[in-house]
């Protein structure tokens, strides 16, 4: 495959997307400019850049994903150390963004912490913000209104879909854990071409307690895939996948783009009867079978 460089432009892979950082950056046709970096044993990061990059289009590439503290405090002495120095543009490609899901109050006195977060890149030099499958790209937006950040999220659903169509999964059916996502399995119907639905999910603010409602989605022998944009502690997704196999489905697939791995999520996933559980790199784990390289790279290009 051809890929056509991009002028002036610096793609730097942080110490938390060393491997997606250097697969954009041959995406683009660029060498990658990995940091030096180092940790204290008091927890502190040392940041040091390998190559000038005054006047030119920096591309920081830094999930938040495990420690999101320490990620995002890596994030920003890298975006800083870039404005300092004198980069033209400073793109913080961030595939998983932590924080993101505080992005409303939703009681009274609460943190806005995706507000924060903006606030710090903006003060950093940060002038366009790319993730990958945000968790609410619409209050996202909200929050992007008040701030000089250019945000710009990307879906790797159609990605997934495409893993599984391969992997069986043509024609199965595409649901998400709640009505909010329904969007995520429409875009993964558009793929497998099975239909698509959501689950009644409610979830206690203070306790964390989730409660569906399950359809009677007339799912018996059929396969089907539960899609959402992140597995955490993994109950949403158990619930989901044990509704369904209940319900006669022969064979249930749990997908997602950003698998925190939490202790004890993939044996709960399993025993509720997922298989396969499948991710993308945007955190780099053993269900991460899909890269957003491609995808992000082709954004990069756009920007240009």
């Amino acid at each position: 495959m051809l890929h056509l460089s991009l002028p002036r432009m610096i793609v730097i892979p942080g110490p938390s997307s060393l491997g997606l950082g250097w697969r954009i950056a041959e995406r683009c046709g660029v060498d990658p400019q990995p940091v030096e970096h180092r940790v204290f044993p008091d927890g502190e990061s040392y940041i040091k850049f390998t190559k000038s990059v005054s006047g030119e289009k920096v591309v920081i590439v830094q999930t938040t994903a495990p420690n999101p503290d320490t990620r995002l405090m890596q994030l920003l002495l890298m975006a800083r150390t870039a404005k300092d120095f004198g980069a033209k543009d400073i793109v913080a490609v961030v595939p998983y963004l932590a924080y993101a899901r505080q992005d409303k109050r939703f009681t009274e006195l609460e943190a806005l912490s995706l507000d924060v977060i903006f606030s710090l890149l903006e003060c950093s030099g940060v002038t366009d913000l790319v993730t990958v499958n945000i968790h609410n790209e619409a209050s996202t937006r909200d929050v992007e209104r008040k701030h000089r950040v250019r945000f710009h999220n990307l879906s790797a659903v159609p990605l997934l879909a495409e893993y599984l169509k391969k992997e069986g999964f043509d024609k199965a059916y595409s649901l998400s854990p709640d009505k909010g996502a329904i969007y995520i399995a429409e875009a993964a119907s558009k793929v497998l071409d099975g239909g698509y639905n959501f689950f009644e999910k409610t979830r206690d603010r203070k306790t964390g307690e989730i409660t569906m409602a399950v359809k009677d989605l007339n799912i018996s022998g059929r396969r089907a895939v539960v899609f959402d944009d992140m597995i955490s502690s993994g109950g949403t997704m158990a619930k989901a996948v044990e509704a369904l196999m209940a319900q006669g489905a022969e064979r249930v697939a749990a997908a997602c783009t950003h698998v925190l791995y939490m202790p004890g999520t993939e044996e709960k996933i399993r025993k509720a009867g997922a298989d396969p559980i499948i991710a993308t790199n945007t955190i780099e784990t053993p269900f991460s079978r899909v890269s957003v390289a491609g995808l992000v790279a082709d954004k990069l290009k756009e920007l240009e």
